[in-house]
């Protein structure tokens, strides 16, 4: 796929805005860097095909490449991972009580005992190259995923988003890679199992090692929320698109049954946060991972719920650019 002449996305399929049908899946896939080609591309749009049959329960609503000039200089992938690239960087300081406790629990060693890095300084102690710190492996029992931050026990140290760095390092200037959009009527449980079917092709043309799941060929949107941050990140990102949050269709829903918009994107930025449950009790969750493979309704009812939000980022000009548009709307 050609990269447009002046470093921005070239866009094949142009997005339509939000759907205007409840309960629609706005379903955001981008490849890796690494797998990144049209033998990847098309290997998933053919299960796709396959997967309509005659329903065609399924649409393409965006194609682009987005080179990778445009990913770097906008720091698209470093703000998508802000607070795991936070964790990387801060380490063990940067834990919650909960996530002290979690971790105790979790590895059966007292926190304030373990030797935990960040990942970054896991570099230079255990002597590696990301992609050799990506590969390094470990038992299950030694690994352990808290508060979406996770947390691989190499040798004697205990290091926190191992994957950062490389993840960092694969999109450089010279790794484009392709995004697209599918809109769907279905529940995630059906998203799942076409995901499933999208492995199976890539390992059968030998793009992807069997050993490895989908996350290592592609991205996708693991809930509704999410799909707010993926259509943040990479579409609002190329700002000649001009869109606005009420631009993706689960942010609108959202804000046609009154919740602020600016405090949805508060959340994509600061995810950890403290809910309510029905009983009263108070937990500390990841909001994206609490809402994982959820409905309208269900995310709704558990962002209702939220009753603090943990300030770890403060800087995030894609989500803040959302936040100032909600602003402006809100002034007129």
């Amino acid at each position: 796929m050609k990269t447009d002449e002046h470093g921005l996305p070239t866009v094949i399929v142009p997005y339509p805005g939000a759907a205007p049908d409840l309960g629609t899946q706005d379903i955001f896939v981008y490849l890796r860097p690494e797998t990144n080609g049209v033998l990847v591309e098309s290997t998933i749009l053919k299960v796709i095909k396959a997967a309509n049959g005659q329903q065609h329960y399924l649409s393409l609503i965006f194609l682009a490449n987005f080179p990778g000039e445009f990913i770097v200089e906008n720091h698209v992938v470093e703000q998508y991972y802000a607070l795991k690239l936070h964790f990387a960087v801060m380490g063990k300081s940067v834990f919650t009580e909960e996530m002290k406790q979690h971790f105790t629990r979790c590895f059966h060693i007292p926190f304030e005992e373990a030797d935990i890095i960040g990942a970054f300084r896991a570099l230079e102690l255990l002597g590696k190259e990301p992609e050799e710190l990506f590969d390094t492996w470990v038992s299950d029992q030694d690994v352990c995923l808290i508060n979406g931050q996770c947390i691989k026990k190499i040798g004697t140290w205990y290091v926190v988003n191992y994957d950062i760095p490389a993840l960092i390092h694969k999109n450089s200037k010279n790794t484009d890679i392709a995004v697209m959009v599918f809109r769907c009527k279905v529940p995630y449980g059906q998203v799942k199992l076409l995901v499933q079917e999208m492995h199976k092709a890539l390992c059968s043309a030998g793009i992807l090692n069997p050993r490895f799941d989908a996350a290592r060929a592609f991205h996708y949107s693991k809930g509704p929320f999410e799909q707010i941050l993926d259509g943040i990140a990479y579409l609002s990102a190329h700002r000649p698109m001009n869109l606005a949050l009420q631009d993706f269709t689960y942010a609108k829903w959202l804000m046609d049954q009154g919740v602020d918009g600016s405090e949805i994107c508060r959340v994509l930025m600061n995810p950890i946060v403290e809910i309510q449950h029905a009983d009263g009790t108070v937990s500390e969750v990841n909001f994206l991972q609490h809402t994982q493979f959820d409905d309208y309704e269900s995310g709704l009812r558990k962002y209702r719920s939220i009753i603090h939000r943990v300030e770890m980022i403060h800087h995030g000009p894609l989500i803040q650019h959302m936040i100032d548009s909600v602003t402006k709307d809100q002034v007129k």
